[in-house]
């Protein structure tokens, strides 16, 4: 498969589900959690609770595997993204504006839940519920699709947030 064609349907993928996977880990404590994402190329743009367990993890260790997946009832149709890079809060007046559009193009009814995207601290819980935005940058990208055969796989390399260098299959 060629980077572009890869590239494609990666981000086609993306753009066909709603929810991504993180996997993050401290002091030999593993968690995951499912969160609503917006992409921007590669980068996944999610809100979250700066309180949440994630959150507080991912603080501590920016490290994260990521999954995003369809329901399937059968072996052969599973096809789904498995992916490592970071994590982080969205940083910057500039990139907050860019993030924030992205995701509520997106998810539109977001808006309630940000009455004043400057803070994104006035939820409709109020101050307790103080939302930021996080992204999650990966450095390398495995489609896999199981209509090619068992664990079928094609691996992506991300760099500075493009892809760089030839598909691997694994």
């Amino acid at each position: 498969m060629t980077r572009e064609k890869l590239e494609k349907t990666v981000n086609d993928f993306m753009d066909s589900l709603t929810t991504v996977n993180l996997a993050c880990s401290v002091e030999d404590r593993p968690w995951s959690a499912a969160v609503y994402f917006a992409r921007q190329g590669f980068d996944l743009i999610f809100f979250s609770s700066p309180q949440s367990r994630h959150s507080t993890i991912l603080s501590t260790n920016p490290r994260a595997a990521a999954t995003i997946h369809g329901e399937y009832k059968g072996w052969r149709e599973i096809k789904g993204l498995q992916m490592e890079g970071t994590v982080g809060r969205v940083a910057g007046a500039l990139a907050k504006a860019k993030a924030l559009a992205t995701y509520l193009r997106r998810y539109p009814f977001a808006k309630e839940f940000i009455p004043d995207p400057r803070s994104f601290s006035d939820g409709p819980f109020g101050k307790a519920a103080e939302v930021a935005l996080y992204v999650f940058t990966p450095e390398s990208i495995l489609y896999l699709n199981n209509e090619d055969g068992f664990g079928a796989r094609w691996k992506l390399e991300i760099k500075d947030g493009k892809a760089v260098g030839e598909p691997v299959r694994g």
